[in-house]
This record gives C-alpha cells, structure tokens and sequence, in this order.
C-alpha cells in the first residue's frame, strides 16, 4: 500500500521547520550579539565610572585633609598672621615640617607651599623666600586675583625654583586662607599626575579596555594604552562635575571581534546541529505517528462510496471542530487580558499597601518611577492619609449579597474620586480590607490651606453617604506630611484615631488630635467594679443595673479605644461565667444561654451605647429566668432570708450554722447545702467576706483600734480578727491601715 499521505505531512513540515530554525538561529545571533554589546557598553561604563569616582575621592579626601588643618592647626594662622612666636628660624622650621606632614599624607601629594600676601612670602618644604624668587610666581599672581576662594586646576608645569630646569606635571588644589575672605593668602597643594595615571593604570586592564582623561579644553591629560595607539572602540563618555574632566573608555576591538566571532560561531555549529537532530526527529514522529492517519484514511476510504449527505455532514462536524478551536483561543486571549488587568490592580494595591503600612521603605526617586510605571500622579506639596470605615459592616454582609457590597464599595469609591475632582484635588484610595477604604490625599504646599481642604473634602464624602447610601461611615484622618516617607506616620494617625470611634462616635470624621491625649490606660482600675458586677448579678442583686451603667460610664469618659473595651468586656465574661460555676445546673444553664450572645455583641459593636444596650438586655434576660427559677424552689425565699440576717447580725461572735439552724428550724446541714446552692459560695466564706470588707471599710475611715475593730465586725479575740484579716486580703489591719 503506497503511504501519499505519509510524504505529504513530512514535506510539508520540513521546509517550514527548516525556515523557522534558520530564522530563529539568525535571530538568536543578532539578540545575543546585542546583547553581548549592550552588557560590554554597561559593563565599560560601570568600569569608566568607578575610575572616575576613585579620581574624585582621592582629590576630595585632600581637599577635606587642607580645609581641616586649615581650621585647626594654629601654626598656619600664626604664620599669616605672622604672629609666629620663639625663635623665628625655629618657628618657620615648625611650618616646613608642618607642611612636610601634609604631604606624607597622601601619596598622591607632591608638594604644598603656603603664600602670604602681607609680606609676599612663600614658604616650602625646603626654602622660605619672597615671591618674586619663587619659581612659581606666575601661578600665584594669577590665583590671587581669581575671585574664587577655590580652584582645582587643569595640568600644569610647576618648578620649585626659577633657576631650575626640571619641571613636574602636576594639577593644583588652591585653597585662599582665611576661608571665609581670603586676604591672608593661598595654600596651594600640587598632586602628582604621575601618580593619578599610575594609579588608574593599575585599575585597568589594557589588553580588554582603555581609558582616556580629556580636560575641559579637550587636550588629552593621560590615557591607560602609555602612548600606545588606540585600536578600541569607544564605548563611555563620563563627565566628573568635580574635576570636569572627561573619561572616553571602550574595548579593545580586536578582544571584541575575537570573542563575539567564536561566539557566533558556536551558535551557528550548534543551530545547524540541532537542525540535523529535529529533522530526523520530525521524520521518526511523523512515521510512528502515521499508523493512526493511515487507519483514519482507510476508513475514509472505506466510505467513500457513501451518500454525499454523510460526506458533508462530516465536513461540517470538522468546520464546527475548528470553529470551537477558535473560540476557545479567543476565550483564552481574553482571559489572558482579563488576568493582565487584574495584575496591575494588584500591582497598584500592593505597592500602595507597603508605601502606607512602611513594610517597605519608599525613597521619593523610587516611589516616582513606581508612581509613573502604575499610571498614577508625581507631584504634590503635601500628602495626607485618611481611612474610610464603614459602620455597622456585619449588618450590612447581613443585608446584602456579595455582589451587592461589591457595588457599594465601588460607589463609595467613586464618590472619593469625584468629590476630590470638584475640589480640585488629587487622590489615591485603595480597599485595605473588607470593611476599610484607605486614601491618600495630595494637597498644596501651604499646612494650613492642605488641612482645611482635607476636612472639606472628608466630610462632603461622609454627608453625601449619609444621605444617598444605606450604610454609614466615619473618617480618620491623619497629619499633613511633607515627605514620602512620613506618610506612613499620617497613615498610622488615622488608623490609631479610629481606634476610638466606639467612644468618640460614628458617622463623623475623626481627626488625629482626637486621640493623642489617650496615653496607656490603667485597665486594673476596672477590675473591682467588674468583680463587684458579677458578684452583684450572681447573688440576684438588683445592684448589677446600676454598676453595670457605671462600668460603661466609665468606659465612655476613659477614651478608651475598641480594642481595650473588647478585651475588658471578655474579662467581664470570664469573671461571669468563673462566678456562675458554682450555682446550681439550672442557674447555670440560664447564664450560659446569654455568654454567647454577649460575646457576639462583643465583637460585632460600633459604639459604646450599642454595647451597653446589647449587655443590659441579654443580662436583665437571664436575670429574669434566674428569679424565676429562684422563685419555684421552695427554699429560695428562706435563703434570702438568712443571706439579709446573715448582713445585720455578722457582728454577732455566736453566727453560725447552728445559731442559724435554731434561728430559722432548719437542720445545719441543709442550710450549708442550700446556701452554696442559691448563691454560689459556702456559708462560712460568705460570712468571712462580710466581716472583711465593713473591717476594711472601718481601717478606713475610723481611728478604732485592730481589737475594736475586730470586736465590731464579731471576733472577741484579736488574734483570731489579725490572722482572717490576712488570710482574706494578704496583709495585717496595721499594715492595711497605712
């Protein structure tokens, strides 16, 4: 059986196989050519900028040296001044050695000498003469009539004696002393060119790259080849704004040339060899894989002879193959889109999340590219940050399906764009959470002005919600900063002033200042009223309503913030539910009814008077079922009874179970178990602690003695009124007492 369709998929996938290699291999030439070119163009310039910096640093440490000796070594005053004291020979002596240590300084330094124009002498290392001797004369007048208190010369000869023949190629640090005006004088520092070439010699290397030095008249100062002819192209110009020089670097072109052939060569012998490998490939697939097309094809043939109906139905099953081929491309092209367009969205919410939380330090240069790649405005005076939380956010998951919230929050995020745009202001507001819209607000220059039309604009944006949204909202906003950095502070500011909206209420903007008065709060200091609220509810005592308000009194003038209301609302809960454990089943069941409730309220709150209304009604709920159940034992109206004479006989030293007993004709032990039943503690600690806090109470506020005091609250004893004492609060009455 001949095999056509075998030949005719082979021959038409090999030429196209070998256009599209040979493309790409001439391709990846080009690419990785470029390449190789832009890395060495990078790689010169990083070389030619080190060279440059090494260059500067050298000649600014110098520099840095002569201005520091000029402030502080008194001998260079002394000598312009000349003031100099001792023995003149001696003292100018001093000055040469002086200068002598300026130039063992630094290696780079060839020689320094001082010029004084009161006298117009010049003093070097080796000589002390008059200006007109000196061999470098001409140099000094030009500098003293320079208005420049600084010059760092070009290349330049420079000869210590006018009969000397030999000269130094030098370039000259000249400094006007003093500082300030420089009348006095110059020092002038003359740098070794031979030791600059030298040095930047040593940090190239000839045989890869060159270098050149050009001053700002174009004549060339040195250059790394030592005369050599240049056969390099030129790669880097670098400009240095503190010497103005120029440095030309580039490569070798023949180390160029020998390195990017070998390397086109490679690529060439390992293209055309993975040519050789994917046609042979290409024919062994095609013939493993022709078993199945040739069974295909011979079912075709088998039908061929079919009706035409048959045939075109086919044909139409095939085209519809190849329609859903494409619209499952094009699904997948805009499903690509789609994720493109939420990358940069994610982009934008991440960048703005580590900007104002500081997980990431934001430098302005930094921030400017981020600002421009993302599309979003650079220029400001001053930034200011604001949060945007909306209330009562579990009832409104509770109200509407996600995409309704969903909604919402793009139309309160629309209302901050279009409320700064009818401001003239710019703004950037992002979801920081579920419930939260973080702002930052650019602003004009002046403080004042940035202040008034941030609150402007925060409550345009909190009346408009109000009156068109089923939801409310309250704004932090935070301090006016300057800087890129600081805006993590205002951010900070917002966030923390929120913090206290249970207390200073919702439906409002909330300003920084509102919360910088509230310092850590001594929490402790609720504690009793909180055990004393428990006790009070325990014993069924009508008194829980009134401490209960006070709790929540004091919680609202504290300025306590949401989280330390929390955290004092679950002790609330503990010590309720630690004072409920030792009732009866029944009373106990009534209580742990309402602790979930109240721990949901717990959570779920906005305000203070929210809180409260939610805890006085799950609480007055289950007093209402523990009187009730109270009220069906029989003997609760007895208990009663015996807890308000146990209240105004403690004093009696003879109050007992068995005093009780004959009191109210019941047996002792029933009245123990009973007792504990009713009010969750035993009868003899119920009496204890009545006894203690009236004895606490007197230590107080009477000047009794510890064995009145003792008798008072029913112990005839003292010792046995001292030892309770201590058991009950951990101290002595005396020591109590002070």
């Amino acid at each position: 059986m001949t095999k056509p369709w075998f030949y005719r998929l082979l021959f038409s996938y090999l030429p196209v196989f070998f256009m599209i290699t040979s493309v790409l291999i001439v391709l990846i030439i080009l690419s990785i050519s470029h390449l190789s070119k832009r890395e060495a163009e990078n790689a010169n310039q990083t070389y030619a900028l080190h060279i440059m910096q090494s260059v500067d640093y050298t000649l600014k440490t110098i520099d840095e040296y002569v201005i520091k000796e000029l402030q502080t070594n008194q001998r260079i005053d002394q000598f312009f001044d000349n003031k100099l004291e001792g023995n003149p020979y001696y003292s100018a002596y001093e000055v040469t050695e002086l200068i002598r240590g300026m130039m063992n300084y630094n290696k780079f330094i060839d020689s320094v000498y001082f010029y004084r124009a009161y006298d117009q002498m010049v003093i070097s290392p080796n000589t002390m003469i008059t200006a007109d001797r000196f061999g470098d004369k001409s140099f000094i007048d030009e500098m003293m009539k320079s208005p420049s208190q600084y010059e760092l010369t070009n290349q330049r000869q420079y000869k210590e004696f006018t009969e000397m023949d030999q000269r130094k190629v030098v370039i000259s640090l000249v400094r006007k002393f003093p500082l300030l005006s420089g009348q006095k004088g110059i020092i002038v520092v003359n740098i070794s060119m031979d030791a600059i070439v030298g040095m930047i010699r040593d940090m190239s290397n000839t045989k890869i790259s060159f270098i050149q030095v050009y001053d700002p008249a174009g004549n060339q100062l040195l250059a790394s080849e030592n005369g050599h002819a240049i056969t390099g192209s030129e790669l880097t110009r670098i400009h240095s704004n503190y010497t103005n020089w120029e440095y030309r670097s580039g490569l070798n072109d023949q180390y160029l040339y020998t390195f990017t052939s070998v390397f086109s060569y490679v690529w060439i012998g390992l293209g055309l060899v993975m040519i050789v490998l994917g046609g042979v490939w290409m024919t062994y697939v095609t013939h493993r894989n022709y078993r199945p097309i040739q069974l295909i094809m011979s079912r075709i043939h088998a039908i061929s002879d079919l009706q035409s109906m048959s045939i075109e139905g086919k044909k139409k099953d095939e085209f519809q193959y190849i329609d859903r081929a494409i619209s499952n491309l094009m699904e997948i092209s805009s499903r690509y889109e789609k994720q493109h367009e939420e990358d940069i969205v994610f982009r934008r919410r991440h960048f703005f999340k580590e900007w104002l939380e500081g997980s990431r330090t934001v430098e302005y240069d930094d921030w400017k590219v981020e600002m421009n790649r993302l599309h979003l405005p650079t220029g400001f005076g001053r930034l200011t940050a604001a949060v945007i939380e909306m209330d009562k956010y579990m009832e409104i998951c509770r109200m509407f399906s996600e995409k309704d919230q969903e909604l919402l929050k793009f139309v309160l995020s629309r209302v901050v764009y279009e409320t700064a745009e009818s401001f003239g202001l710019t703004v950037w507001a992002e979801w920081m959470a579920t419930h939260r819209l973080s702002v930052v607000i650019f602003t004009d220059e002046d403080v004042k002005n940035s202040e008034k039309q941030t609150a402007n604009l925060c409550e345009n944006i909190r009346s408009w919600v109000e009156q068109h949204l089923h939801f409310r909202i309250t704004l932090g906003v935070g301090h006016v900063v300057g800087q890129v950095q600081e805006l993590v502070h205002s951010y900070e500011a917002a966030t923390h002033v929120l913090r206290f909206k249970s207390t200073l209420g919702t439906n409002r903007v909330l300003y920084h200042w509102e919360a910088e008065a509230s310092t850590e709060k001594e929490m402790y200091k609720h504690l009793p009223l909180i055990k004393s609220l428990a006790q009070s509810f325990r014993l069924g005592d009508e008194g829980w309503k009134a401490a209960l308000e006070q709790f929540f009194t004091d919680l609202k003038v504290g300025l306590l913030s949401y989280d330390e209301i929390r955290n004092l609302m679950n002790y609330f809960a503990y010590h309720l539910h630690r004072e409920m454990i030792e009732l009866s089943a029944d009373l106990q069941e009534s209580i742990q009814i309402a602790l979930p409730q109240l721990h949901d309220a717990t959570q779920q709150f906005d305000t203070i008077e929210e809180l409260y209304a939610s805890c006085f009604h799950l609480l007055d709920q289950a007093s209402q079922r523990m009187a009730d159940i109270r009220e069906v034992k029989s003997n609760h109206a007895v208990m009663r009874q015996i807890r308000t004479y146990v209240e105004t006989h403690y004093a009696d030293p003879e109050l007992s179970l068995s005093s009780l007993s004959e009191q109210f004709q019941l047996h002792a032990s029933q009245i123990s178990r009973a007792f504990k039943e009713e009010f969750g503690e035993k009868f003899v600690d119920y009496l204890v602690k009545i006894r203690m806090e009236q004895a606490q109470h007197l230590l107080q506020s009477s000047r009794h003695s510890v064995q009145e005091i003792g008798v008072q609250v029913g112990y005839t004893h003292a010792i046995s009124f001292i030892r309770a004492f201590k058991k009950f609060t951990g101290v002595t009455p005396g020591d109590y007492r002070k």
